[in-house]
């Protein structure tokens, strides 16, 4: 691929270029033509190949006229349809050079037809670009559903050298990047994969983080997939660290799923790591972590909630405790940090809904960031909870 640089130009004066810019195609402008590499395509076999397309651009003051011509270039092989017929797109062999090492295989001359069933013109560039693209394509997307039209998505996450599998644009348009930087190299456990630590997951695995390990020994119930974010179809049944790492996967590249409930046993696994998430329901399991944690260094946020009925209606607390020894000297036995079960296991019987749990996650993630720079701090507090009927902090 070419990098020439008038493109940011051509796509800052031009909204279509910057939606498809934005939407993830790989495009370019050379030689006067605008170029859109990586397209799947069918080709005389019915093998999914990639081709890339080229179209001469008309500019006026640096704005896209109509195009004058219905004609297009192609590198590539002719793209077929299901039935491996060649596709109607027109034009034959042709090699043009578009721009140093760029020379077309064929010519296309794909014509539209008015109300009239009359051959007529492109009324905008856009029209041109949208009309080839759906034609060459369509058949590979039919054929093949995993396959993309958005080549530029995987090269420039891999551009940006972290496991994170979708270039980082959301921290580039608001001029954060050397924040979000900050989490490179650094590698993170969740213990617990309820509905607080399933959320956690799914705020840190936007991230640049080297590494995302789960610790989880239990399954998919039916009541869980209401605490999950979204819906991930055939969970119900499965172990709930396969189930997340393998769906959380397509953002993030380092998701290791550990099953196994975390015990003196594999106690020293959390030694390499920078930071834990701690959503566990049992308090001695709490208690063992937090503990160990602490007096090896290791920083940590504990997270926890109850919810009961009241004479209106639910009634309870979001809490997070964390991130050191002081943190654990202050809480452990506390509510802030409790490390006992309640009588008669009352915990496990305390409703829990979604939106406490992922108000949980948040609060747990935003410590977490705190901790690393990449959020702002003022208190020392190493404890907070929210009070859902007040909507108070302590």
């Amino acid at each position: 691929m070419a990098c020439d640089s008038e493109l940011p130009e051509l796509v800052s004066r031009n909204p279509f270029l910057k939606d498809l810019d934005e939407t993830g195609y790989l495009i370019d402008f050379v030689g006067g033509y605008l170029i859109v590499y990586g397209l799947p395509y069918l080709d005389a076999s019915g093998q999914l190949q990639h081709g890339d397309w080229a179209s001469p651009v008309d500019l006026a003051d640096g704005v896209i006229d109509p195009p004058k011509d219905h004609q297009a270039w192609w590198r590539g092989t002719r793209p077929c349809d299901q039935q491996r017929r060649e596709l109607r797109l027109g034009g034959g062999p042709s090699q043009t050079t578009v721009a140093g090492d760029f020379v077309t295989d064929q010519s296309f001359s794909f014509k539209l037809l008015d109300e009239l069933g009359e051959k007529r013109g492109y009324k905008s560039f856009d029209e041109k670009v949208e009309t080839y693209l759906e034609a060459i394509t369509a058949p590979a997307l039919a054929a093949y559903p995993d396959a993309t039209p958005l080549a530029a998505i995987a090269v420039r996450a891999a551009e940006q050298g972290s496991p994170l599998k979708f270039p980082d644009t959301m921290s580039a348009r608001y001029h954060i990047n050397d924040l979000s930087a900050l989490l490179r190299g650094k590698k993170v456990a969740i213990i617990g994969l309820g509905g607080t630590g399933s959320y956690i997951l799914d705020f840190v695995a936007r991230t640049h983080l080297e590494l995302i390990v789960l610790f989880d020994d239990d399954k998919v119930h039916v009541h869980t997939i209401f605490r999950l974010p979204g819906f991930i179809p055939g969970a119900i049944g499965k172990r709930k660290v396969h189930v997340l790492a393998n769906h959380y996967g397509q953002w993030h590249a380092a998701i290791e799923p550990v099953l196994e409930r975390v015990t003196t046993e594999n106690l020293p696994r959390l030694k390499d790591f920078d930071f834990v998430f701690v959503s566990v329901d049992d308090g001695p399991s709490r208690l063992l972590i937090t503990d160990w944690l602490s007096a090896n260094e290791i920083p940590f946020v504990d997270c926890g909630m109850g919810l009961n009925r009241s004479a209106i209606g639910l009634s309870g607390f979001v809490r997070i405790t964390g991130t050191d020894r002081k943190a654990f000297d202050e809480n452990a036995g506390t509510v802030r940090l409790p490390t006992e079960n309640a009588k008669d296991d009352e915990y496990r019987k305390n409703a829990q809904i979604t939106e406490l749990n992922a108000l949980n996650a948040a609060m747990a993630v935003m410590c977490f960031k705190q901790h690393f720079g990449l959020l702002d701090r003022e208190s020392d507090a190493t404890s907070h909870i929210f009070d859902s009927v007040t909507f108070d902090i302590d």
